[in-house]
């Protein structure tokens, strides 16, 4: 169930308006609270105590919640065996997904922190190929990664391409919604599950009858979901949907797979004539503090799309190597570029690829001969990655969500 608190107004309870400021002087993403600890804030993607506050208790983190939810969802909505999604905007800096559940009978409260400005595609690194599959009139788009892989931020920031581009209708179903989008060029209704409609399944099942160009699903979580979609990118609509996956080939057989064996002939078909891109996309650690991001794109070539057709998914990978110069990438391709350029450390890259061994050991640092400590090196990782630090520069404030 999701509940938003903007449908009221109200104001943020005093204690969680000074640690999301908290939380974002520090460029954080998440706040966790939980009975007998103090507030933990996650900066950098590990979570840390916030210095000198008190522990809290059960009682104090549900009063805390309590003071956030919308008044007419209040009675009954928070008791142990429950969880509960809600979201509500902060000062005028941003937004705020919440998740309460009860731990051993105890009351945690889980919160990130979405700030309200969309980043373009340049500010997160998008690849570009991606953003230009968004002038299509239909088809599918995948976005792929972990949780907490920065997918919100970048379909938000899709969404705001195609805003500010084309004159449409574009429906969001979110869980709950997160980034606000205004009407530009484009008319944009966002619906959230628990408010707007009951479920993603009965959004999907009517949304055809409300006069949609683009449709954007928060997640497509199973076989219902999944085959709406397939058929509203089928019917002509353009459709930007999430998975959680480790690889942009991984993506496809969670769609397929679902289904039974003597659906998936047809399945594999309306997904090769539906499919424009996957981007698969993980947040790293900067040496020097922050995140970065790192993407995988697979584009819906005629090679990829006869793959798909034919079942044979287990080749996609080798297809994206041989087709980088149409705008694909692995996600070593990107890592490697983020590593050249001193972006990332070699190791972070490493621990974060399934194929470790394609991505190549940066060039040592040798010092100028004769040269003293602080002058520049003949030979240094950021020198051999200068052209791909031009991408990899632009992703230095990557979307957090």
């Amino acid at each position: 169930m999701s509940l938003d608190g903007d449908h009221v107004g109200m104001a943020v309870e005093h204690h969680l308006d000074t640690w999301l400021a908290e939380l974002e002087r520090r460029g954080g993403t998440d706040i966790l609270l939980t009975a007998g600890s103090a507030p933990l804030l996650r900066v950098d993607g590990r979570l840390e105590p916030l210095t000198g506050a008190p522990a809290l208790t059960s009682d104090e983190i549900e009063t805390i919640t309590l003071g956030q939810l919308p008044p007419d969802h209040l009675k009954g909505a928070l008791q142990p065996g429950r969880e509960l999604d809600f979201s509500f905007s902060w000062r005028d800096q941003g937004r705020v997904r919440a998740n309460v559940f009860y731990q051993r009978g105890q009351c945690s409260l889980s919160l990130r922190y979405i700030p309200m400005k969309i980043p373009s595609p340049a500010e997160l690194g998008l690849p570009p190929a991606v953003v230009s599959s968004l002038r299509s009139p239909s088809g599918l788009i995948l976005v792929t990664g972990p949780t907490g892989s920065g997918k919100s931020t970048s379909m938000a920031s899709m969404i705001d391409v195609v805003n500010r581009s084309r004159p449409c209708h574009i429906i969001t179903i979110e869980d709950p919604i997160e980034y606000l989008h205004s009407n530009h060029l484009a008319a944009v209704s966002q619906r959230e599950v628990g408010i707007d409609t009951g479920s993603f399944a009965s959004a999907l099942r009517s949304v055809l009858r409300e006069d949609p160009d683009v449709v954007l699903v928060g997640e497509m979580r199973d076989l219902e979901s999944i085959a709406a979609c397939l058929t509203i990118a089928e019917t002509g609509h353009l459709v930007i949907a999430t998975l959680h996956t480790n690889d942009s080939g991984q993506a496809l057989d969670r769609i397929i797979d679902v289904f039974p064996a003597e659906r998936r002939p047809q399945i594999q078909v309306q997904l090769a004539g539906t499919l424009l891109a996957v981007l698969y996309q993980r947040l790293l650690p900067k040496p020097g503090g922050g995140m970065v991001a790192a993407y995988e794109l697979m584009l819906g070539t005629p090679a990829v799309r006869n793959l798909v057709r034919e079942g044979k998914t287990r080749q996609l990978r080798n297809t994206i190597v041989m087709h980088r110069g149409e705008g694909m990438q692995t996600l070593e391709n990107c890592l490697s570029e983020l590593v050249a350029a001193g972006v990332v450390d070699y190791e972070v890259a490493v621990e974060a690829s399934l194929y470790p061994k394609d991505i190549p050991k940066p060039a040592p640092v040798v010092p100028a001969p004769g040269a003293s400590p602080g002058q520049p090196a003949l030979v240094t990782a950021a020198a051999n990655g200068a052209a791909a630090a031009n991408g990899a520069a632009a992703a230095n404030s990557a979307g957090r969500h």
